[in-house]
């Protein structure tokens, strides 16, 4: 586990009480977005396109029960080419 990782957990842990409902939101490329929903079928995601369509933004809202299980979903996520996390 990189320390990065490892401080991005204790931020989570010192800011949450889990389990807890945390929001993620992406900006994908409107190409990749397929990529996106896929990895995560059960969840309920949202959507804003961009004014020029050529990205969009993705909010998704999930009972997490721990930081592990938060830095799992970036992780996951991640494999989205072209994907930003905020």
């Amino acid at each position: 586990m990189s320390d990065n990782h490892e401080q991005f957990c204790r931020r989570l842990d010192e800011h949450h009480q889990w389990p807890c409902p945390y929001t993620f939101k992406f900006i994908v490329p409107t190409t990749n977005l397929k990529d996106l929903t896929e990895l995560f079928p059960e969840e309920k995601l949202s959507f804003r396109e961009s004014k020029n369509g050529k990205f969009t933004s993705v909010t998704m809202e999930s009972t997490m029960c721990s930081s592990g299980e938060v830095a799992a979903v970036y992780q996951k996520a991640a494999q989205v080419p072209g994907i930003m996390s905020l």
